[in-house]
């Protein structure tokens, strides 16, 4: 196992070719809940190009990124202006624009196709594709490390709602808003399986065993991948989410996120295999469907 050193502490990282790729993800899952991942068969030359079509994007008139606008009509596809979604820890909102594309359930309220929202990032589009098989992959990887059947999750993943993150966080957006804090995005934990992200200068920030944040190093050729809250739950604490934030933003910055996630309506709750009189669940049930909908429209909601 590689390690990054990142002020004083260590960020495991784990070549994807190894014999000992699953026993490391699975130290790491336990442990920390995040690490790099090396070799992943991404190919390089998507990255960039993707990095490229999302400043694109957001440098066009705001008239136009707002005819894309996200709500519950297209499935949260889509873009969200700054401030636009509420945070969970301060008055004001998230210090960032955002856009959305991804996997849906069908046909779409708005009346338009999934595809009217990834017009602008074909690109991104096909990155999305190759970081879908990436998080097959680990989570294969997972299932192994855990002992579970090699199809144990696959009820739970006929259409998965997997979905990729543009961000982009531009110096002062926090004082356009209003905000308060200094951090740009607040801290919170995933609805997702993991997260597999690429950033193209720091910013992220995630909480250690001990509490402290460990800053995110930006490693070329290396992708950052973080557990969610669907894992954590589903494993009864075994593997452990990683609560995460972004700091203070010195410099414009882009992040790029994929999410693995199940099948819409699929209620995440503690499997049987870890529980036990001794451990009983820790974790209400949570519906990744109509629950996490209305969870995303209340952070919209009126902003």
């Amino acid at each position: 196992m590689i390690s990054a050193k990142v002020s004083g502490s260590a960020i495991a990282s784990v070549d994807l070719t190894s014999e000992d790729a699953v026993a490391e993800i699975g130290a790491a899952c336990r442990r920390d809940g995040f690490f790099f991942v090396l070799n992943h068969g991404v190919p390089t030359g998507l990255v960039s190009p993707a990095f490229e079509e999302t400043l694109r994007f957001y440098a066009r008139p705001a008239h136009e990124k707002k005819n894309l606008a996200a709500d519950v009509r297209s499935q949260f596809l889509g873009y969200r202006s700054v401030g636009q979604e509420r945070s969970t820890s301060h008055a004001g909102g998230e210090a960032c624009e955002q856009y959305r594309i991804g996997r849906t359930t069908g046909a779409l309220a708005s009346g338009r196709p999934a595809d009217f929202y990834h017009e602008p990032f074909r690109r991104c589009a096909e990155l999305f594709e190759r970081m879908v098989v990436l998080g097959d992959s680990l989570l294969s990887a997972c299932v192994a490390d855990l002992a579970l059947n090699g199809g144990f999750f696959d009820s739970c993943m006929k259409s998965p709602m997997h979905r990729l993150g543009l961000n982009y966080y531009k110096v002062g957006y926090g004082a356009e808003i209003a905000n308060t804090v200094d951090y740009a995005m607040s801290p919170h934990v995933d609805h997702a399986l993991f997260t597999v992200l690429a950033q193209d200068e720091p910013g992220l920030e995630v909480r250690g065993a001990d509490g402290g944040w460990i800053p995110v190093p930006v490693i070329p050729d290396a992708f950052f991948v973080f557990l969610g809250d669907y894992l954590q739950r589903w494993t009864n604490g075994t593997y452990r989410a990683a609560l995460h934030r972004v700091g203070p933003v010195p410099v414009d910055r882009v992040s790029i996120q994929y999410k693995h996630r199940p099948s819409y309506s699929t209620v995440v709750a503690p499997l049987e295999p870890f529980i036990s009189e001794t451990d009983p669940p820790r974790y209400e049930p949570f519906d990744t469907g109509s629950q996490y909908a209305s969870l995303l429209e209340s952070l919209l909601e009126g902003r």
